[in-house]
């Protein structure tokens, strides 16, 4: 029984644990900024390359891309466009370097249809 108490009261004095960031705050948001930025640039070179490469066909649920990658690419991008800065946001919030806590629920991906939807902002 004293060696619990002795336990307990050991723990307590040691108080909780601080959180730390292990990395150089300032190389962490550069390295997510340049990804994000990365991100952004294929994406927006992929949206260019399917508006211009990819056809439709005529299916019964409407037009689809002939091509599964295609599909894919337009998939890819759209994902990106619609949840990359609330990607970015939540790294920063989970590395203790924003206080604002981003939406628990990510941005809706639009449907990948052909042609593709207009792009947000735009």
């Amino acid at each position: 029984m004293h060696r619990m108490l002795i336990g307990l009261l050991l723990i307590l004095c040691t108080g909780c644990p601080k959180n730390n960031v292990i990395r150089n705050t300032e190389v962490y948001k550069a390295e997510l900024t340049q990804w994000d930025n990365w991100a952004v640039r294929q994406a927006g070179y992929l949206r260019h390359f399917v508006e211009s490469n990819c056809a439709c066909e005529s299916e019964a649920e409407g037009p689809q891309f002939q091509d599964a990658l295609c599909e894919e690419a337009a998939d890819w991008l759209l994902t990106v466009e619609a949840r990359h800065e609330w990607h970015k946001q939540l790294a920063l919030y989970n590395a203790y370097l924003i206080e604002e806590e981003p939406s628990q629920t990510p941005p809706v991906i639009p449907h990948s249809t052909c042609p593709l939807p207009a792009k947000e902002g735009n």
